[in-house]
């Protein structure tokens, strides 16, 4: 019988589609995550003398492209090169402003939507490998996956469970099989966040700094909700395009218009205080707009003096776009409220993610 062994490293390319698979960073998978390789081949139609009737003589490769689905419990730094897990959040967003408090010696890494994710401002021409080791037989190798872009992220919390963080990438190509990577270390596990550490608000947030390049966050004031689960998708419309540029793979991205959805499943009722979901949806009633809600996983395990390791989401406005209670004869009545972000002036973004932990950059 063969071993079955499969681990993730991820690497920041300094060009994108040139690989990187010296300084990455080890994340664990919740599934096998291998990336789908498509591939534009077409039958050759052209006529050279064959007979035609016995069919096509001929297949040629014109295109490839990849595509993958990483689900990976969320941590606050990965192994060995500890601020991949923010990289591949920055790839996403286009922007990071990163910086220590003076008192506390953490690092805060604030993200946050811009226009014009590839400017030399922002990423430049970078790009995200991932490094997929699995074993062929008894042997392992790493199979690099080169020229990746991050089309979407999503936060996914159960009572019960770890944070979920699910990835959407696409990219150029797979390049050549190489030896294993090995000397694998993953973040320890007071890094991890999970529903024991999160607390979500709604109301008054009190931004530290100039917008979108907040430098701390605080809640006094806002009313804590206290959902079943809880899930946040962001998406940035990308699109790879393969040009007449001598190339066989997508060598252009092109943006398209940033969403955010947000879900939080919760007891229908209406407390004398406190979040009312009864009233949310009342107020849903009356008009679409607008809510508010933040997110807050502290790990309880310092990064700094005084200070933990923690990840923030600010969706600082938010349109109802529904949610039906929902009634049966074997079970008290659920709803689950569902929302749209809004761009917001006073913020400067739809969406920001704060990232605190040891490391200087991501």
């Amino acid at each position: 019988m063969s071993t079955n062994r499969l681990y993730l490293a991820i690497g920041e390319e300094a060009v994108r589609g040139v690989k990187e698979s010296g300084t990455v960073g080890f994340v664990p998978l919740l599934n096998p995550a291998i990336p789908k390789m498509e591939f534009d081949d077409r039958r050759r139609k052209e006529f050279r003398g064959e007979e035609a009737a016995k069919g096509d003589t001929a297949v040629v490769r014109m295109g490839q492209r990849w595509t993958a689905s990483i689900e990976t419990p969320f941590y606050t730094e990965a192994g060995s090169s500890a601020g991949l897990v923010g990289t591949v959040l920055k790839h996403f967003f286009g922007r990071c402003d990163s910086g220590q408090n003076g008192a506390t010696g953490q690092y805060y890494h604030m993200m946050s939507p811009v226009g014009d994710p590839f400017s030399e401002a922002n990423l430049g021409n970078k790009g995200l490998t991932l490094n997929l080791n699995l074993n062929e037989g008894t042997t392992v190798k790493n199979w690099p996956y080169a020229g990746g872009r991050v089309k979407s992220i999503a936060f996914e919390q159960d009572a019960g469970s770890a944070l979920k963080l699910s990835v959407e990438l696409s990219g150029q190509k797979r390049d050549d099989t190489e030896n294993e990577i090995g000397g694998v270390v993953f973040a320890a596990e007071p890094l991890r966040c999970d529903y024991k550490a999160l607390n979500i608000y709604t109301g008054p947030v009190t931004r530290v700094g100039t917008a979108p390049a907040f430098t701390g966050f605080s809640f006094e004031g806002a009313t804590r909700v206290k959902p079943d689960k809880v899930s946040v998708k962001m998406e940035n419309g990308i699109e790879d395009a393969m040009r007449l540029s001598g190339v066989d793979y997508p060598d252009k991205t092109r943006m398209g218009q940033y969403k955010v959805t947000a879900e939080m499943t919760l007891d229908w009722e209406d407390p004398l205080s406190g979040f009312s979901s009864a009233a949310e949806f009342r107020s849903w009633l009356a008009s679409p707009e607008s809510s508010n809600l933040f997110l807050h996983w502290d790990t309880g395990t310092q990064a700094g003096a005084g200070a933990n390791h923690a990840l923030f989401i600010d969706l600082p406005r938010l349109q109802r776009t529904g949610g039906e209670p929902e009634y049966r004869l074997d079970k008290e009545p659920m709803i689950t409220l569902k929302y749209e972000g809004l761009y917001n002036a006073v913020t400067g973004y739809m969406a920001g993610v704060m990232l605190v932990n040891t490391v200087p950059a991501v």
